[in-house]
C-alpha cells in the first residue's frame, strides 16, 4: 500500500502543478490495474494534450514493462497527445522523459537516472 500511496501522491502533486498553470487536468485513478491502457495524468490546454505515465522511484534506473509502455504510447497516438514518462526523483523533482529516450531492453524499456537528467524536459519547458 505504501508504494501505491507514494505514486498516487506524486500524481496528485502533478495535477495541481498543471492546474496552477492553466491546464485542464485529470488523474486516471487505477490506470495501472485497468484492462484498458491509459496514462496516469492527462493535461490539456489550448488544444495541446499531454499524456503522462508517472513514476515515483528512487533508483538509479527506471524500467517500464514493454507492453505497458507500448500500450500507453499507442493510447497517446490515438488521442493525438504528446506522451511523457514523468519520473519523480526524491529531493530533486520531476523529470519528463520522451519515449524515444528510453532503451529497448527486451522485456522492459529502461533509462538511467543520469541519462534522464540530461535528456528530460523540465516542467517549465513542458508547459510552455
Amino acid at each position: 500500500m505504501a508504494r501505491y500511496n507514494k505514486g498516487a501522491n506524486a500524481e496528485r502533486e502533478l495535477i495541481h502543478s498543471f492546474s496552477k498553470v492553466g491546464f485542464a487536468v485529470l488523474r486516471v485513478a487505477g490506470s495501472g490495474v485497468s484492462p484498458l491502457p491509459s496514462p496516469d495524468v492527462v493535461a490539456i490546454k489550448g488544444g495541446r494534450i499531454l499524456a503522462i505515465e508517472c513514476k515515483a522511484w528512487k533508483g538509479e534506473y527506471l524500467a517500464i514493462p514493454r507492453t505497458t509502455m507500448l500500450d500507453e504510447v499507442n493510447w497517446a497516438k490515438v488521442a493525438g497527445a504528446e506522451f511523457f514518462v514523468g519520473w519523480k526523483v526524491p529531493r530533486e523533482g520531476w523529470l519528463f522523459v520522451r519515449f524515444n529516450d528510453f532503451h529497448d531492453a527486451g522485456k522492459n524499456f529502461m533509462i538511467s537516472l543520469k541519462e534522464a537528467r540530461v535528456k528530460s524536459v523540465s516542467f517549465d519547458d513542458l508547459v510552455k
